[in-house]
């Protein structure tokens, strides 16, 4: 009885092990100013545009859409994620800006205030997340609501800002509710923002599993 018990501990430990193993499966790739990301085994990233329904009011085109709040131009990236059977999916979109360029950016200025920059002022960017925050709870455009304002949230001693928007939609009589997941950071003067978009549909966890990627990068820039 006492080896049984031995093997069926040992194969349940095998077990656990395995699926935690599995889990941390995936892909380093190294991510424009941002790092190195893993990307899991699950996700299909690929740079590119592609049409989101949430910018309806816009073609259809979420890069446009954001522009008319922070007027910066993005990479972009198609994602989809493997659940069981079925599959979900989102769209990325990483801007990379000086703090004078966000700065500009968040007041509305079509471009940064060089003087400033030149003679050392620099803004901070905690600053910058409350002017955001205040622009968010009043200018975004229709339909749109804050789920939650850009907060500090701190992961491996790199401090992140990081606020999620929804909007919810019926399309061919069903309803559902598109989730845009934002996280900002800082290093030396530069900002890296990524938006991160993918609706609720299924118990979708594309969102959370992209915005992971990001908070654990590796070999990130210095500050």
């Amino acid at each position: 009885m006492k080896a049984k018990s031995v093997v069926a501990l040992t194969a349940v430990l095998l077990i656990i092990g395995t699926a935690a193993m599995a889990k941390e499966k995936g892909t380093p790739v190294k991510f424009p100013n941002w790092g190195v990301i893993t990307v899991p085994d699950d996700l299909y990233m690929e740079q590119g545009r592609q049409p989101m329904v949430t910018a309806q009011d816009y073609d259809n085109d979420m890069v446009s859409m954001l522009e008319t709040i922070y007027p910066l131009e993005p990479e972009t990236y198609q994602l989809v994620k493997k659940n069981d059977a079925s599959f979900q999916y989102g769209y990325l979109l990483h801007y990379s800006a000086s703090i004078w360029e966000v700065e500009a950016a968040i007041e509305r200025q079509d471009k940064e205030n060089s003087y400033l920059r030149d003679i050392g002022s620099r803004p901070e960017l905690n600053t910058l997340v409350l002017h955001a925050n205040e622009k968010m709870s009043t200018d975004l455009p229709r339909g749109f609501r804050v789920v939650k304002p850009l907060t500090a949230k701190k992961i491996k001693d790199r401090q992140f800002y990081e606020g999620t928007i929804a909007r919810s939609l019926i399309i061919n009589q069903n309803s559902f509710t598109e989730l845009i997941r934002i996280i900002a950071w800082q290093h030396g003067n530069s900002v890296e923002i990524a938006v991160i978009m993918g609706n609720t549909a299924d118990g979708n966890e594309l969102p959370d599993s992209v915005a992971a990627m990001f908070e654990n990068a590796e070999k990130m820039p210095k500050k």
